[in-house]
């Protein structure tokens, strides 16, 4: 059940290498250019905030265009331009408001519905990503950045046939492009999940992509499915190892730093997993599932209230949290609020694949003095254990 989490989570996609093919910087640099030279402001201010993007300043050149935005707030062009350097940044929520605030000056912009799009993708918003998207592949229907950030946007959206199909097209027109191996893998391993008469045949072309990623250079991508491997072997030292090898390549790719958090925290090395949210957290990086890491985290250091109001952040984002809410119970229970601790741990009994919130149900039953309720959530916590189950995918319970 926690892998499925882990899974569908809020996860940015995934980058490529400068040596084979990036869409983020081609697409920006490409995109800056046409505008630049349209921009009626000073030519030199452009020049400077142009030579700082190349640079990899992209902070630097965004302080010089939001001053250009706020002496002429009607031109799409340095909307864009501030927008290319904001995602450049790793501002992502910035740059999908310029993007949006260029849209307004100029409907079906292709420049600002491609990083609309990009900016979604970074935050894990793959739904709302996917029509900035398709509206700017509909105006370039030659533009291959945005046919790669589409079918990373429909695969994150569980939209696998679809994605897949946009993989294809790109395997034909960028056959050296790791993220489009990976792509098409995961999709194809995604839908051999889902079918029944044809997972064999999804699996051997899941296969022949990974093959096909293996024969590439080195790439955040190779680095991130040996990492995915080593997860489904429950081998989480292993998995941060390789996550961090897809990081060296590409310290801003959101996948790896969230699977870097996730392996951690499974690993139990609670204080480095509390480090890597920090760094996503300061770039502007926020979701339900890193709100309950970060929850679990101190939960785990045996600090329950530092824990609840990540806990509270994690349900309030995503009702259906299950284990966001047995972790809250828990920590809940651990301060003394064991009344408000039982509706969350009833909440979430579906989620025990332990056994673990039933008793912890009965704990809270038997501290708020509720002794006949007490007595049947022991009985219901025996029989339980009778019964067939798995073992947790996190030690000590569904949020350890």
């Amino acid at each position: 059940m926690m892998s499925e989490i882990n899974s569908s989570s809020g996860r940015a996609r995934r980058l490529t290498r400068m040596a084979t093919f990036s869409w983020r910087v081609c697409a920006g640099l490409l995109c800056a250019a046409t505008l630049w030279a349209q921009v009626a402001p000073p030519p030199e201010a452009l020049s400077r905030a142009r030579d700082l993007v190349i640079a990899g300043k992209p902070e630097q050149a965004a302080a010089i265009y939001q001053e250009l935005v706020r002496k002429f707030p009607n031109h799409p062009g340095l909307r864009v331009d501030l927008c290319v350097a904001q995602y450049k940044a790793g501002r992502y929520k910035d740059s999908a408001e310029e993007a949006k605030a260029a849209l307004k000056l100029r409907p079906k912009l292709p420049a600002a519905n491609l990083f609309l799009g990009a900016s979604y993708l970074q935050l894990g918003e793959f739904a709302s990503a996917i029509p900035p998207l398709q509206k700017a592949l509909a105006e370039q229907p030659a533009d291959r950045n945005a046919r790669l950030a589409l079918a990373e946007a429909l695969s994150g959206a569980r939209r696998y046939e679809e994605a897949a199909e946009q993989f294809q097209r790109l395997a034909e027109i960028i056959p050296d492009n790791p993220r489009v191996w990976y792509g098409l893998g995961q999709c194809y391993e995604k839908l051999s999940e889902q079918t029944n008469g044809q997972s064999e045949h999804y699996r051997e072309l899941a296969r022949q992509a990974y093959n096909r990623l293996e024969q590439l250079p080195r790439s955040p991508e190779m680095y991130i499915h040996a990492a995915e491997l080593r997860e489904k072997n429950s081998e989480w030292v292993e998995a941060a190892t390789q996550w961090r090898e897809a990081l060296a390549l590409e310290p801003h790719d959101e996948r790896a730093r969230a699977g870097l958090a996730w392996a951690l925290f499974r690993a139990r090395d609670y204080a480095s997993a509390l480090e890597v949210i920090a760094e996503m957290r300061k770039d502007g990086i926020d979701s339900a599932v890193l709100n309950f890491l970060t929850g679990g985290c101190w939960l785990n250091l045996q600090q329950p209230e530092k824990s609840i109001p990540y806990l509270e952040k994690a349900i309030a984002a995503d009702s259906g949290f299950l284990p966001a809410k047995a972790a809250l119970g828990q920590a809940l229970l651990q301060t003394g609020k064991a009344r408000e601790a039982i509706p969350l741990l009833r909440a979430a009994l579906s989620a025990d694949d332990d056994g673990t919130i039933h008793f912890q149900l009965y704990r809270a039953y038997a501290m708020a003095g509720e002794a006949g309720a007490a007595k049947q959530a022991l009985s219901d916590y025996e029989e339980f254990k009778k019964g067939p189950s798995q073992a947790s995918t996190v030690s000590g319970g569904p949020y350890r």
